[in-house]
């Protein structure tokens, strides 16, 4: 299915629909899918410096394996979506750093091409059901994630390869 963002942006459009997740290659690469469609709804409209502003969500349940643990176990993988979509990328460079920027140049674009890395970037790497019974806890791990709005809270993320080298 193929959309012009700028077009449905100008009439305040929305575009809903399943798509065959086979036609998403990046993703399938990653995910065992469960479902055969992702669904996707998205809302076109222009923001206040006329670039088309593209809002929704795209989903889709499927097996993904745990990076710890490499247990596969299922989850729906939900892609929440504001992105501004532009003709090129010197227009891209000039938008503000915090936004979600799409350069398509065709005219009109496949929603897959517009949803596809959203979902990508979406995949949890942590899926396990009960995370503190994950087999490749390190000593100390407990599973969970630390609360990282505490002053005292501190991330080492090589706190332990002195003991890996050591064991070695």
């Amino acid at each position: 299915m193929k959309v012009s963002p700028r077009e449905y942006a100008r009439n305040n459009r929305s575009w809903r629909g399943e798509i065959p997740v086979t036609t998403f290659d990046r993703l399938v690469s990653e995910i065992s899918a469960d479902t055969e469609s992702v669904e996707v709804q998205l809302a076109f409209s222009c923001d206040e410096n006329d670039h088309v502003r593209m809002q929704g969500h795209a989903s889709v349940i499927a097996e993904v394996a745990c990076h710890r643990c490499s247990e596969s176990v299922s989850t729906t993988i939900r892609a929440d979506i504001d992105a501004r979509i532009v003709r090129s990328e010197d227009i891209a460079s000039n938008l503000a750093q915090d936004t979600d920027v799409i350069v398509v140049t065709d005219n009109p674009v496949s929603v897959t091409e517009l949803v596809e890395d959203d979902l990508i970037m979406s995949i949890p790497w942590r899926v396990c059901q009960q995370p503190e019974d994950c087999p490749n806890l390190g000593d100390g791990e407990t599973g969970e994630i630390e609360d990282g709005d505490s002053d005292d809270a501190t991330q080492r993320p090589f706190a332990n390869l002195r003991q890996l080298l050591n064991d070695r």
